[in-house]
């Protein structure tokens, strides 16, 4: 048996580009813009990964603006039919429901919807297999008939006292969950410099508490023939806090600057 057989080959397109939002009907063209926003921000980044399915509504400037820099995934978004036109090529089709149907698909969590979409990804040999996450109507959800169209169907938890969830909303938890699963977690950069100095060393610390537990005594605020359990809880505080060497000189220097004006 050759190694070509033991080795499985591995996608070279990234997982979140092999991810695509289904609308089904959609009757706000604000909503339209919201979910390519929420799409953008997650990753999403192609129009080609945006589909509506038969839209209610023009994709319009006000879909443009919702979409604030994401405008090229409205303006470029697929326009199709009918949802089988939508989720072709797909090998995961994983329907968004409020509630569970009788005769539905599997149901589904949403983080397991997204790690089957990656395991569908890993399968599918060198150019990775596509996962569809399709979004039903604003007013009534997906219809029975488009849910069987899916394989799985997937309810996002909510208040069971108020469960209306902004199709927006419901598109960026799912993107969210897909970037976080997909292992991009890169923060992003913001230019800013991060003040931070090494751990201190645990003499460093030492010192420092040698040096605070003198100015107490000498303050009388410490009295170390009743020392109850002050020191270890003046410890305690500290060390949650984990400090670093800059900030042990800073502790050190406040109490030396206290002491000198004591005199």
């Amino acid at each position: 048996m050759t190694d070509e057989f033991l080795t499985p080959v591995l996608p070279t397109v990234p997982f979140l580009d092999c991810q695509r939002i289904v609308l089904c009907r959609p009757s706000h063209p604000g909503n339209i813009g919201a979910a390519a926003r929420a799409m953008k921000t997650m990753g999403l980044v192609s129009a080609a990964q945006l589909y509506l399915v038969n839209p209610l509504c023009a994709v319009d400037e006000v879909a443009v603006r919702r979409a604030s820099g994401a405008a090229d995934l409205v303006t470029g978004c697929r326009i199709v039919d009918s949802l089988s036109e939508a989720l072709a090529g797909c090998t995961g089709a994983f329907g968004m429901t409020v509630r569970a149907r009788e005769l539905g698909p599997e149901p589904m969590q949403p983080k397991a919807a997204v790690a089957a979409s990656k395991a569908h990804w890993l399968a599918g040999g060198e150019s990775g297999a596509i996962s569809a996450f399709v979004f039903g109507n604003e007013t009534n959800g997906l219809t029975n008939e488009e849910l069987q169209h899916c394989r799985a169907e997937v309810s996002i938890a909510t208040n069971p006292d108020y469960g209306s969830l902004n199709l927006g909303a419901a598109v960026q938890i799912m993107t969210y969950l897909l970037r976080d699963v997909s292992g991009n977690q890169t923060a992003v950069d913001t230019g800013a410099t991060r003040y931070a100095s090494p751990l201190a060393t645990v003499d460093a610390v030492e010192g420092f508490y040698k040096q605070l537990e003198v100015a107490m005594i000498k303050s009388g605020f410490h009295d170390p023939n009743r020392p109850r359990r002050l020191l270890p809880k003046i410890r305690r505080i500290f060390e949650r806090t984990q400090l670093e060497a800059d900030e042990v000189n800073i502790l050190r220097g406040i109490i030396s600057a206290l002491e000198s004006g004591q005199k």
